[in-house]
């Protein structure tokens, strides 16, 4: 980290404090300015950080350089101008119908974007569109990060290439050896390095959108993408990450046998429960998550100790948040529930350790008024499309209970 960048830290946090201030004696005017200028600051951070990971191999990767990364610079080059205000009018110009009005330049920026989104495409020349502003995608990201999303579960890693390894470490560390001087000094057996293959898969799909929109200002079409794609992208997401199917797919945390997994009795009870949470070794229980759908939480929720309190204890700082054994609770409803023997799966682990999801964390999009019944309709379709991986990094980071019964006997009934 550089001394300019520790100075930018520093003045974020004297900002953030400020506004804080601000906020609670009532100063609102000057709390929004404050804030706004803490977020130009953290702007400034995020991308002093991109240039510095851009320059070295991720911290976990030492010094492995994969095939495919060892000459990124066409991804550099589009990253340097879709940042720009230029390419911000240039593609609100294509994507609303006025292509008539851009110049030579404007023209440039945007055949190379297209070129290098299609050279990720496996499939039709025709494939891949025009990649998002670089400021509007730092809002759909923020967008996403504020819903019920899988990256706040996993690790997401940033990835410019369309493939290649990485490297990982597995296992738990343990105590160092008392080594006399001059004593030879024994390995280390309980960590090991292994090379994961990742390559990223083009999700789409196309929204309808009234040419009103179109002709309304900048600021209320960019919400509408913004709102679109982010949702679009959790959902998808959420979906891949738990039930992807692997192989030349995203690999799923549930779908995929590399976990753990134990198999729920008829009745489950909190010895099965502490059984589930003690079968990973301590190092990765330290910052493990209990993961489950509504109907588990509330099968689990039912449960009480022999003093008859129940085992989900609320957060004292967000009531509607719970840890059961001191570990966080998080529900996730992309859990299904089979409806035809009405069970599911609960998970455990940590799962930034056992489980790696690879993002350009980037969005493409492109827009057509004549496919399909557009014209008819007088609407324009936008494709949206979005890039990833995930992959199971740790199969002894977590464990995945399936079988449990949701269905109740003294269900409530429909009145």
């Amino acid at each position: 980290m550089t001394k300019k960048e520790r100075e930018l830290r520093q003045q974020l946090k004297e900002k953030r404090e400020a506004a804080q201030k601000a906020i609670v004696e009532g100063k609102n005017e000057e709390a929004r300015t404050l804030l706004d200028e803490a977020s130009n600051l953290k702007n400034q951070i995020e991308l002093m950080a991109e240039a510095r990971e851009l320059n070295a191999p991720d911290t976990e990767e030492r010094n492995f350089v994969p095939e495919q990364e060892r000459n990124p610079q066409p991804a550099e080059e589009q990253r340097s101008f879709i940042s720009t205000p230029e390419y911000r009018q240039a593609w609100f110009k294509v994507l609303t119908g006025r292509e008539d009005e851009l110049e030579q330049e404007e023209r440039k920026m945007l055949q190379k974007v297209i070129k290098e989104n299609r050279s990720l495409s496996a499939g039709s020349d025709k494939d891949g569109g025009y990649t998002v502003p670089e400021d509007i995608s730092k809002e759909i990201l923020k967008s996403i990060m504020e819903m019920n999303t899988v990256r706040n579960l996993v690790k997401v890693v940033q990835k410019t290439a369309p493939s290649g390894n990485y490297t990982v470490r597995k296992g738990v560390a343990e105590k160092l050896f008392n080594t006399a001087e001059k004593e030879q000094i024994k390995e280390l057996k309980n960590m090991e390095f292994d090379q994961i293959t990742w390559n990223v898969k083009k999700f789409a799909g196309f929204l309808p959108i009234s040419s009103e929109l179109l002709n309304d200002s900048f600021v209320n079409f960019t919400r509408e993408i913004i709102d679109w794609l982010s949702e679009s992208a959790v959902a998808t997401e959420n979906d891949e990450v738990f039930y992807g199917t692997g192989d030349q797919n995203v690999e799923g945390i549930i779908s995929s046998d590399k976990f753990i997994t134990k198999v729920a009795p008829d009745q489950v009870t909190i010895k099965f429960l502490r059984r589930v949470k003690n079968s990973l070794k301590q190092g990765y229980r330290r910052n493990a998550k209990w993961v489950m759908n509504t109907e588990a939480f509330e099968v689990l929720s039912n449960i009480e100790d022999k003093n008859g309190r129940g085992i989900l204890a609320a957060d004292p700082r967000d009531e509607d948040r719970f840890n059961l054994f001191g570990r966080p609770v998080e529900v996730y409803d992309e859990i299904v529930t089979d409806e035809t023997d009405k069970t599911t799966h609960i998970l455990f682990g940590d799962f930034k350790r056992g489980y790696r999801m690879f993002d350009r964390q980037t969005f493409e999009i492109k827009s057509t008024d004549v496919g399909a019944d557009a014209f008819l309709t007088d609407q324009t379709y936008f494709r949206g499309i979005e890039r990833f991986d995930g992959r199971v990094v740790d199969p002894e980071a977590a464990v995945v209970v399936k079988g449990l019964v949701v269905s109740f006997d003294d269900a409530i009934p429909e009145v």
